[in-house]
């Protein structure tokens, strides 16, 4: 299966303004995984707080083929 690279985006509101941070994960599985670490302790101090995976069109990994069994070579 093809995994795609996916942005953790976090946006938070602090004294009227915007803040926003991103990081790469390797997968959504991976960036899903994340969310709660992350997000909870700034949601702790910042109400106006979103967290959400952002899947990107570049693979983090591609399917390999395999070689060909030498059997079917001759």
């Amino acid at each position: 299966m093809l995994k795609f690279y996916t942005i953790l985006i976090l946006t938070y509101t602090a004294n009227g303004d915007e803040f926003q941070s991103k990081i790469l994960y390797p997968s959504w599985e991976a960036c899903s995984e994340a969310i709660a670490p992350i997000y909870e302790p700034i949601r702790e101090y910042f109400v106006e707080t979103m967290a959400q995976c952002d899947v990107t069109d570049i693979p983090s990994k591609s399917i390999r083929p395999r070689a060909r069994p030498e059997e079917f070579n001759q």
